[in-house]
């Protein structure tokens, strides 16, 4: 390995590009906060049925919408802009969470609003992971685009572990 290439610099490389900044940003913020989600939410329905099977259909209902789109979200992908759909969707999550948190403001009696809530924000997610995976290669070039490879995964890693241990604390 070159003194280059682990210079300060190479190491940030992808990072010179405000495109490529602007979406690991997006990325990251938007896993760390559906992370956050569906673990509170899923400590939130334990807690309101103490039933483990309405446990495993908060899981299942954000899931479900990726297995059964899973045809339908690449080729939107592919079809319109990938910036429009991730857009779209990250402002359907958004307004999955704040009907989340305007259920559990007005009270719950039950789960069945929350499973509702959770299918959308689950085909919200189906159509944001091909448009932003599809995305990435577009926003740096060729010679960065291994660094921003490892950051993209970076990012990611931190937020799936970051992300459930604050759910965790924010339901607590």
């Amino acid at each position: 390995m070159t003194a280059e290439a682990t210079s300060p610099d190479q190491r940030y490389a992808a990072f010179r590009h405000r495109p490529f900044l602007s979406y690991w940003t997006a990325r990251f913020l938007t896993t760390f906060a559906t992370m956050i989600v569906s673990v509170a939410v899923g400590w939130q329905v334990y807690d309101l049925t103490r039933d483990p099977f309405d446990l495993g259909i908060v899981g299942i209902v954000q899931f479900l919408p990726s297995l059964l789109l899973v045809l339908v979200t690449g080729v939107v992908a592919d079809r319109f802009g990938r910036r429009l759909i991730m857009t779209l969707a990250t402002l359907v999550e958004a307004g999955c969470a704040l009907a989340l948190l305007l259920l559990t403001l007005r009270g719950l009696h039950g789960p069945l609003p929350i499973f509702i809530v959770l299918a959308m924000f689950g085909i919200a997610r189906a159509f944001y992971g091909p448009a932003s995976s599809s995305l990435f290669a577009n926003l740096v070039p060729q010679e960065d685009f291994a660094n921003a490879i490892a950051w993209n995964s970076s990012a990611w890693q931190t937020a799936t572990i970051v992300g459930p241990v604050a759910g965790g604390l924010l339901y607590g």
